[in-house]
């Protein structure tokens, strides 16, 4: 027990002394390979381009991997597309400087081009990765067009090899979208316009009536894309989508076009001092829900915030005692940010009305299921009451978005043909939680949400979810976290949740690692937030054989944590169909709350014996 009151202690502190000084958590996301190879292709050929580029060549140089591939992180395994745009980048790189300047050495890139062959190459290698979706294969193929890139099975890819995008069907009324099939997400209207124009400015449509309506419809379309960039330039405030867009923009002979020149902006002003890029600006909204949920899960408000003690590297808190465990009032500060940050106005983006919270506070952020789920969690714990205007009005917006089959989606209703639109049992389950915390489990709503999860339980009693991956699965889906969060809407669902949970413990049971911490999947290597996962949903619904397993797992946790009391990264994040990325405080408030809730099972108990803690 000393152990672990340490161990969430010097946790605590951790996550407070990262905490920004207006009182939300910020975070860092992991630099780029990918972001870094495609903003580099973006800009490179521009003298005038405010960016460092022997910081960018030395970024790339130094993170190739031994099989010459690259991957979507530094700590990723390689992959197809970021391989593809490292060479996309020092194709345009030797054009502009006419092969006086290398970015790649010779035996680097002849690395690079044996690892994309072994592949499939740049065509039917990217269709069996991304298949029918076209949200990433398509700008990549774009990119590889633009630079003139050669490939062992494409050679030069011709304007023709690039898929011509239906970018005029972007100016349909928004609540036909979901009807009309497109062939990108949600999320990827502006590329789908600006890429789509590259297409058609290089190579148009044989078909006359297509290539006359696309014409019609180029400056049209360009408006509507202009509308939807945000104040940054950055579209979603994501680093790729935006350096896809420019070059699609360019490659239309529309680089001067306003939407170009605010894209070059916003490239510009968030390379990082070592020359990468990030997939995005930050995660802000969401940092912040998690962290709260960490720091409050087990009833007690937010701790008071901590200040440094140089003698011993911990901290205290203004009130003195241990870290954390002195509460102090709950901090309005933050609740005020988050109530803030409520979309005060329908979303040009997605059609959507206000009341929804997006991923971040910037004007690019698109609000979204998990993250209004997640928003509206966390002002609960805070204090607000759940007859709050602002909660009753998130209420309303989460409702407009689920789905027919009763599962809730990212963004928008009805675009069920992608998976990154579909409905996704952790989205579902995260609206659960919101509205039990609203007290709305009578809404016919609440029951839709939980037949979803009956029909999508998989057979073996996981869940699959949609925005976090495990790269040693075979599907590289994260079931831990999938069904972690369906548990956690468990332990209020009541009757409906019964043979769920059963089935969902007994899956999670059967993946523990011998060295007592959990992967995202059976067999892979222990994380500290899948283990966090893990631990908060067996303490949490458990049962009398599971006391062992909590106290491997807390064990892990504690022999894993570094000095500073935080833990290792994970790659485990998805963004922008299937791209890679990790962030510092995924691991801080994951394994918090699972630290905390073994606490309190621990708590509960007057001795602390293991019969007694089993009964609880």
């Amino acid at each position: 027990m000393d152990e672990l009151t340490t161990a969430i202690s010097r946790a605590t502190t951790a996550l407070m002394q990262r905490r920004h000084p207006n009182d939300y958590w910020e975070g860092r996301l992991a630099s780029s390979p990918l972001a870094t190879a495609v903003c580099f292709a973006a800009l490179v050929d521009e003298n005038d381009a405010k960016i460092n580029r022997t910081a960018s060549f030395e970024y790339l140089r130094r993170t190739q991997n031994a099989d010459g591939g690259w991957g979507d992180t530094e700590i990723s395994k390689s992959n197809l597309a970021a391989t593809l745009l490292v060479l996309c980048a020092d194709a345009v790189q030797s054009k502009v400087e006419n092969r006086k300047s290398k970015m790649l050495s010779d035996a680097a890139r002849q690395k690079a081009e044996s690892y994309v062959a072994k592949l499939g190459g740049l065509r039917d290698g990217l269709r069996r990765v991304y298949g029918k979706d076209l949200t990433f294969q398509v700008p990549i193929r774009m990119t590889a067009a633009h630079a003139g890139l050669s490939t062992q099975d494409a050679g030069v890819l011709s304007w023709r090899d690039v898929d011509a995008l239906p970018f005029e069907l972007a100016l349909a009324p928004r609540g036909l979208m979901g009807a009309l099939g497109l062939p990108v997400v949600s999320y990827a209207l502006p590329a789908l316009v600006c890429v789509g124009l590259s297409r058609h400015a290089q190579a148009p449509s044989w078909f006359l009536p297509a290539r006359w309506l696309r014409s019609l419809c180029a400056n049209r379309a360009l408006d509507l894309t202009l509308a939807m960039q945000p104040k940054s330039g950055g579209f979603l405030e994501a680093t790729p989508i935006t350096a896809f867009c420019l070059i699609g923009l360019k490659a239309a002979g529309r680089g001067d076009h306003a939407v170009a020149r605010n894209a070059r902006r916003f490239l510009e002003a968030t390379q990082r001092e070592d020359g990468s890029w990030p997939v995005e600006v930050n995660l802000s909204i969401w940092n912040t829900t998690r962290a709260v949920d960490a720091l409050t899960w087990h009833g007690q408000p937010l701790p008071l915030a901590a200040r440094a003690d140089a003698k011993n590297g911990l901290a205290g808190t203004d009130a003195g005692g241990p870290a954390g465990l002195e509460a102090g009032a709950p901090n309005s500060r933050t609740k005020e940010w988050l109530l803030a940050q409520q979309s005060q106005s329908g979303h040009v983006y997605t059609g959507t009305q206000p009341g929804g919270w997006g991923w971040n506070e910037l004007d690019g952020s698109v609000p979204d299921a998990d993250d209004t789920s997640g928003a509206i969690l966390a002002l609960r714990r805070l204090g607000i009451a759940a007859d709050h205007p602002a909660l009753q009005e998130a209420a309303r917006w989460l409702l407009s978005l689920q789905n027919r089959d009763g599962g809730w989606p990212t963004f928008c209703r009805g675009w069920q043909k992608l998976p990154f639109d579909q409905s996704a049992p952790d989205l579902t389950a995260h609206a659960l939680r919101a509205m039990q915390a609203l007290g709305m489990t009578a809404h016919p709503a609440y029951a839709a949400g939980w037949s979803y999860l009956q029909k999508v339980q998989r057979a073996d009693g996981s869940f699959a979810p949609l925005w976090f991956g495990c790269e040693q699965a075979a599907d590289e889906l994260n079931a831990t976290y999938g069904t972690a969060h369906v548990l956690f809407a468990c332990e209020q669902g009541g009757p409906y949740a019964v043979g769920i949970r059963d089935r969902a413990l007994a899956w999670l049971r059967s993946i523990q690692n011998l060295d007592g911490g959990f992967g995202g999947c059976k067999d892979a290597r222990s994380t500290a937030e899948e283990t966090g996962l893990a631990l908060r949903a067996l303490a949490t619904l458990g049962g009398r054989e599971d006391f062992d397993r909590c106290e491997r797992a807390a064990q892990w946790l504690i022999e894993n944590q570094r000095e500073d009391g935080s833990w290792d990264p994970a790659p485990i994040g998805f963004y922008f169909a299937v791209l890679w990325y990790y962030e510092e405080l995924y691991p801080l408030c994951y394994a918090l709350g699972g630290l905390n809730a073994w606490a309190k099972a621990l708590s509960a108990t007057p001795s602390g014996s293991k019969a007694e803690v089993a009964r609880v």
